[in-house]
């Protein structure tokens, strides 16, 4: 559930969406990350787009590329976004989850103002 997420101010972006689009706690996924990928105690919760793919679908979830993605997320999300699809966008080197028309992101639920202006690189959505 989205209001399970830990809200950090660490570099765990991709964790805390995976998180909020499985449901699982941001700790949980920072665990199953770190196993796969065999990183140290030092890990702080960066994480590489194709490793973040694998280490969902280990979890459980699908996620399946958005064609044509690209512009502002703010406008993306208004033109593009189905609603009541469940999205994993990467916004520069950034990884957000859209749930529901929600942004969300280790800062906080709802962050679309303040994220509206970054450029979508990626989008997948669940499957």
């Amino acid at each position: 559930m989205i209001e399970d997420t830990t809200m950090t101010y660490r570099p765990n972006c991709g964790p805390t969406a995976i998180a909020a689009l499985t449901g699982l706690d941001v700790d949980h996924v920072m665990k199953a990350y770190r196993e796969q990928w065999k990183l140290g105690p030092r890990w702080n919760g960066s994480s590489h787009l194709s490793r973040l793919i694998t280490t969902a679908k280990r979890l459980g979830l699908l996620l399946k590329p958005e064609r044509g993605a690209k512009g502002s997320l703010g406008t993306w999300v208004v033109r593009e976004a189905i609603p009541g699809r469940r999205y994993l966008i990467r916004v520069g080197g950034h990884f957000v989850a859209l749930i529901d028309g929600k942004v969300i992101d280790q800062m906080g639920i709802d962050r679309l103002d303040s994220l509206a202006k970054k450029r979508v690189t990626k989008v997948y959505f669940v499957k």
